[in-house]
């Protein structure tokens, strides 16, 4: 079963099909690049898939769950989110940091830990740190981690 599984998804707006009957599966492990032409609906597609869109017509399916008619903010909370063309660091911070504060959704504090420095918050925190370094190695950045990221 795919990890992430496409039917028939249309996107119209008015008149104009910004995205038609598109079919397309992704497993789990790979890493797929989505090119095309200004205007080809790519766009389109991270957002009907992130949620921002509904669409017009067809399926999506993530871990065999329909996911077409979640918000933004429910399919964020299955680690489905979409990044922007111009992106945002915190020039001050390190590399490492910028990390860490991308992985906020999935960090785990809820808000009384957040408050208090007990031992479960302090493993989430080595946890986090550690699942940091390794989207680091993953992208040839590891031996910036503690550079400025501006």
């Amino acid at each position: 079963m795919s990890l992430l599984s496409i039917r028939n998804l249309s996107m119209r707006f008015g008149g104009l099909a910004a995205i038609s009957n598109l079919e397309m599966d992704i497993e789990d492990g790979e890493i797929r690049g989505l090119i095309g032409p200004n205007g080809a609906g790519k766009t389109t597609l991270f957002n009907v898939v992130s949620g921002v869109y509904k669409p017009s017509g067809g399926a999506i399916r993530f871990r065999s769950s329909n996911i077409s008619t979640l918000k933004p903010h429910q399919t964020a909370r299955l680690g489905i989110v979409r990044t922007f063309q111009s992106i945002t660091l915190f020039r001050n911070f390190t590399v490492i940091r910028n990390v860490l504060v991308g992985g906020h959704l999935h960090a785990g504090y809820g808000y009384w830990r957040s408050l208090f420095d007990t031992p479960k918050n302090r493993e989430l925190e080595q946890h986090n740190l550690q699942r940091a370094h390794e989207i680091l190695e993953f992208m040839g950045l590891l031996e910036y981690r503690n550079e400025p990221a501006g």
